[in-house]
């Protein structure tokens, strides 16, 4: 999930609808409770402390994140989001207070407790994205980025001049394509791209590729999602690269790459398959490389809402990415994660 730009402020305030950030936020505050509950001194079974304890604040912590949540794009342009983080924290154990005892004085040590606790929570998300800063975190995407393979410079390079005399214009055709997608490679890591720009780039890719594979390489494409789709740039044309030079390169006869993009349940879902050569029985490792690399950008850019998923059945290879659909932002600002 895209993080909104923020106005300078004491703590970095995170998505609140993120799914890693539910997850994190959860996970902290109910290791706090078992802890609590492990190092009381009373003569409760466990499980009892446990109970006592859940019982208070996992109602007012739903609720704090659904109000959070729902009021996560307004709190990113605020100055003082944390005072308001910490308030509407303090809000929600009040009114659990009042709801559960309504005849007893107001207690002020929870309430307390919840905004200290807010406080702490926003303080490890801003050490978290001092860690993961967007300097670090545009340095890594280039890494990540700039590995088109030599082979395929070399290729294309013997492809265009193969084809000079006898047809200039698909020589061209290659060279400009070959600098598009260079020119792809060296854009700024942070910026969105779109669905239509991934399946662009792909395409001269494999426009490129098939003046060398002739008639072996065909590729049919099914896109039913919406071209407006913001994803990572160079997200869709490694997938493809993959397919070519682990799948149809290695199969004597060639074979089909077919490209599917659809949207469901508000994500958009991204797959490639290829025909597996008669002695791949595993992934080769410069094909483990590249997917792990696109594993470590999801993250980087997603967090735990987005995943990459591979399977083989059939003799075909298939990748999938499914990643949260979200029109691309048209200033193309930085996704970075919070």
């Amino acid at each position: 999930m895209y993080p909104h730009r923020q106005p300078s402020t004491v703590f970095v305030i995170p998505d609140f609808r993120n799914l890693g950030v539910m997850l994190r936020i959860l996970l902290s505050l109910n290791l706090l409770l078992l802890c609590c509950a492990l190092f009381q001194s009373d003569a409760d079974p466990l499980l009892l402390r446990i109970l006592s304890r859940a019982s208070w604040a996992e109602p007012s912590m739903l609720l704090s994140l659904g109000l959070l949540g729902l009021l996560s794009p307004w709190l990113s342009r605020q100055r003082y989001a944390s005072t308001v983080v910490a308030s509407i924290s303090m809000l929600c154990v009040v009114v659990q207070d009042r709801l559960l005892n309504p005849l007893e004085l107001p207690r002020l040590d929870r309430p307390l407790l919840a905004a200290l606790l807010a406080l702490l929570l926003l303080h490890y998300f801003s050490l978290r994205q001092r860690a993961l800063s967007p300097a670090l975190g545009e340095a890594r995407l280039a890494a990540l980025q700039a590995r088109i393979r030599p082979h395929f410079l070399f290729n294309s390079l013997n492809a265009a001049i193969t084809l000079i005399r006898s047809r200039p214009d698909k020589a061209e055709m290659v060279l400009e394509n070959l600098a598009d997608l260079f020119r792809a490679q060296m854009a700024d890591p942070g910026r969105t791209s779109t669905l239509a720009r991934e399946i662009e780039l792909a395409r001269m890719y494999l426009a490129i590729e098939s003046e060398r594979l002739g008639e072996r390489l065909h590729v049919h494409w099914n896109i039913e999602a919406a071209l407006d789709a913001g994803l990572p740039p160079l997200l869709l044309q490694p997938l493809v690269e993959n397919a070519v030079h682990h799948g149809v390169e290695r199969c004597g006869q060639g074979g089909e790459i077919r490209v599917r993009a659809e949207i469901k349940g508000g994500q958009l879902l991204l797959s490639v398959s290829n025909p597996l050569s008669a002695e791949q029985d595993s992934p080769h490792q410069g094909n483990r490389m590249a997917l792990d690399n696109l594993r470590e950008r999801l993250a980087l850019f997603y967090d735990a809402e987005a995943s990459l998923q591979v399977a083989q059945a059939d003799g075909q290879y298939h990748t999938m990415i499914r990643l949260p659909y979200q029109p691309a932002d048209p200033a193309g600002q930085n996704p970075f994660p919070r």
